[in-house]
């Protein structure tokens, strides 16, 4: 990205080694930038503020507990700085993701290491979510949104497709209607009608906003699929 200055990045590693590593390698990237690093989630948020790096990358291999603590300041710092991009490197998923995606998909990143051939990936990942975009591995999704026969986001009309992509952008109901310049009671009629067509109304165990925008983002997968992880647009 000639035209553009380099992206600016927060390494966040328990890992001396995976750190030094993810240091070199992004060194010799010309439109990427490392600005700072730290080893434990507690330190992640003054070193954002100290720093407004572009995005934070988080390559943890810690205890869940640990790890769980981590993925919610990353989603908490994303409410205090909404335009911070966020990569994760992970050996796990699921439930993580899951929290990381609380709030809104954009500019969010979550791969999981076994799975990245090269550090083009992670590279890959920086500039798309530069550019506003999401990127799961293609595994978590499946799994987050298991595959059900009749249930389709083909089934929805087109306002409803609508609303259910800004559902994924993280949106409330009030912002939505503002997106959409519709009326707040015409947007929870819109979100009553999505979660009846995508089978959600029964599931009170379930984040059914989440869930849906999982079904959002599958769907745009499922049109454009990569061996690799898939930027979502």
């Amino acid at each position: 990205m000639p035209d553009k200055a380099p992206l600016t990045v927060v390494l966040a590693t328990d890992s001396f080694l995976i750190g030094d590593g993810l240091a070199a390698l992004l060194t010799n990237a010309p439109d990427v930038k490392i600005v700072g690093r730290v080893r434990h989630h507690d330190d992640l948020p003054a070193m954002v503020e100290d720093q407004a790096p572009d995005a934070i990358i988080i390559s943890m291999r810690t205890p869940i507990v640990t790890t769980m603590a981590t993925v919610e300041a990353a989603r908490r710092l994303r409410t205090v700085h909404p335009g911070l991009g966020i990569v994760v490197i992970s050996d796990r998923g699921n439930g993580f993701a899951l929290e990381l995606l609380r709030g809104g998909a954009s500019r969010i990143a979550y791969l999981l290491d076994d799975r990245i051939p090269g550090i083009d990936t992670v590279l890959g990942a920086l500039r798309d979510i530069r550019a506003g975009q999401t990127v799961l591995d293609p595994s978590i999704v499946d799994s987050l949104v298991a595959r059900r026969d009749g249930i389709a986001i083909d089934d929805l009309t087109l306002r409803e497709i609508d609303v259910l992509e800004q559902i994924a952008l993280g949106q409330s109901n009030r912002g939505i209607a503002a997106t959409l310049f519709i009326s707040v009671k015409a947007v929870e009629k819109y979100v009553s009608v999505i979660f009846r067509k995508l089978e959600l109304t029964n599931q009170p165990l379930v984040d059914r906003r989440v869930t849906a925008a999982l079904t959002f983002l599958r769907a745009q997968h499922d049109e454009h699929p990569t061996p690799q992880q898939t930027p979502i647009h």
